[in-house]
């Protein structure tokens, strides 16, 4: 009998050591391939980010890296709530695909875009008060951004003239900045005023598509800063033409709630 218990203990043993040695190389197994993952997604991390790179130097900034809206003037708008970016111009106006409300209090969506959307519906109340305090503003930074054009078109042959395209982008300490900088702010105030109904407790597509763009205008106001001081002018007239498109963008979106009760809708940047 005792033999017998030996003889169990033994295979036991054996039994223990054979499954041990198996757990051992299946965990070798596992951290192998766990380090051929993350071998991998760092290759992939790295890829993009010297593409990023590429692409802002040949003046394609709609591809650049946003790094979630970090430095962004306002956070909130369509790249960061959808996870998707509008085009670098936008040629006719937005689609509109925003709620409405039916005959029971709830909303829906209208494909035909026909009648009137009382969710999206925003007052002449509302809208001649915001045009009256930021439209003027507006108007005279973009007036000031096509200014600029011309001055850094000059810097390629006249090396004084780097100091004048500096006052259109740069806001020194204690001064009020420039126009195009200071539109940029009224803008978003703008967009939030005759976009966004008392009916509706979320932003409209058209306001976080309005947003977007004056984030556009003004990522390109500080490219062409960084361009201005760098002395260098193809990269600030490339970021210039990038400002135009996102301006552009933004007027087409905002002009279709100017009325001529409010005044004149704002005219694009040739």
């Amino acid at each position: 009998m005792m033999n017998s218990l030996i003889s169990s203990y033994i295979c036991l043993f054996f039994l223990l050591v054979s499954t041990t040695t198996a757990l051992s190389g299946l965990d070798k197994e596992v951290m192998g391939r766990r380090q051929a993952l993350l071998s991998t997604a760092a290759g992939a991390l790295v890829i993009p980010l010297n593409a990023f790179a590429d692409v802002v130097e040949d003046g394609k900034y709609e591809f650049r890296d946003r790094k979630s809206n970090k430095n962004a003037l306002v956070r909130e708008d369509y790249y960061y709530m959808m996870g998707k970016t509008p085009p670098r111009a936008l040629q006719n106006a937005l689609r509109i695909d925003d709620p409405s409300f039916n005959s029971f209090g709830s909303c829906q969506t209208q494909a035909d875009g026909s009648a009137s959307n009382s969710c999206t519906y925003v007052s002449l109340k509302q809208r001649i008060p915001a045009y009256s305090k930021y439209a003027y503003n507006i108007g005279l930074g973009a007036k000031e951004f096509v200014m600029l054009k011309g001055v850094l078109q000059e810097c390629k042959t006249n090396p004084g003239a780097w100091s004048q395209a500096a006052t259109f982008v740069e806001t020194l300490p204690s001064t009020p900045p420039p126009p195009p900088v200071d539109a940029l702010l009224k803008m978003v105030l703008f967009a939030s005023s005759v976009l966004t109904s008392p009916n509706y407790s979320g932003p409209s597509k058209e306001l976080l598509v309005a947003r977007f763009y004056v984030n556009e205008a003004s990522f390109a106001t500080e490219e062409i800063a960084a361009a201005i001081e760098a002395k260098d002018a193809k990269r600030a007239l490339a970021a210039w033409e990038f400002g135009k498109d996102s301006w552009n963008s933004y007027f087409q979106i905002v002009n279709d709630k100017i009325s001529p009760k409010m005044g004149d809708k704002f005219d694009l940047i040739a």
